[in-house]
């Protein structure tokens, strides 16, 4: 199966997820924008629970055991000569605002969800809600499509606004809501600059955050 076929299933599976009654505004493919801060591991929910892991999954079980041990041991004093001598410029803006119990730092952890298998991750506006839809890229060995279910949602009135931050990658944007918390988002692939046009309010990258500093407890 080609990429582009690929990827016209998985929208077709996501669209499926959207309740029935509302209306979807927009959807696209989300990730973290790569400034943003990680979740532990421990954070990020689980997803897609009933699926079982894949061969190509079980083989690369183990490297991605190393890459957390990795994180979690990394030398210290390589980390500070990276920080000192080979980091890049700071690019301007804040990547994050509010804890991981915040509204954006639910939206964070579960944008990186726990899964057995290759996954995408989609954001999906309705006329009531954010909601994500993850759909499982893995098949079986008759071909059978794997799992595919609604995680995180919200009511859309808690989301206040989004952002586009193009100016420090293309595809990146901030979500804020209500408690004042905002994360950065990544959209990529064709067609990320009409995702916006489905939020109640756009900001661009010239206008001041709203409500800035502060977070419900």
């Amino acid at each position: 199966m080609s990429t582009t076929d690929r990827n016209r299933q998985t929208v077709e599976r996501a669209r499926a997820l959207v309740p029935a009654g509302e209306v979807l505004r927009g959807e696209h493919g989300v990730s973290l924008a790569d400034r943003a801060p990680r979740p532990g591991y421990y954070r990020r929910p689980r997803a897609l629970r009933s699926e079982r892991r894949t061969l190509g999954s079980w083989l690369m079980l183990p490297v991605n055991v190393a890459a957390r041990l990795y994180a979690i041991t990394w030398n210290p004093f390589e980390a500070f000569f990276e920080a000192v001598f080979w980091r890049e410029a700071k690019k301007p803006g804040k990547p994050f605002h509010g804890g991981w119990n915040s509204m954006a730092g639910h939206l964070a952890r579960a944008v990186l969800p726990r899964t057995k298998n290759s996954t995408a991750v989609m954001l999906q506006v309705t006329d009531r809600r954010l909601q994500l839809a993850y759909v499982s890229h893995a098949r079986s060995i008759t071909g059978g499509l794997g799992a595919a279910e609604a995680g995180w949602a919200t009511d859309l009135r808690n989301v206040t606004w989004i952002r586009d931050r193009s100016d420090v990658a293309g595809g990146d944007h901030e979500i804020g809501f209500v408690d004042g918390s905002w994360c950065s988002v990544h959209f990529g692939g064709h067609g990320w600059s009409r995702m916006a046009s489905a939020f109640p309010v756009r900001l661009s990258h010239l206008d001041q955050v709203p409500n800035p500093g502060w977070v419900a407890s």
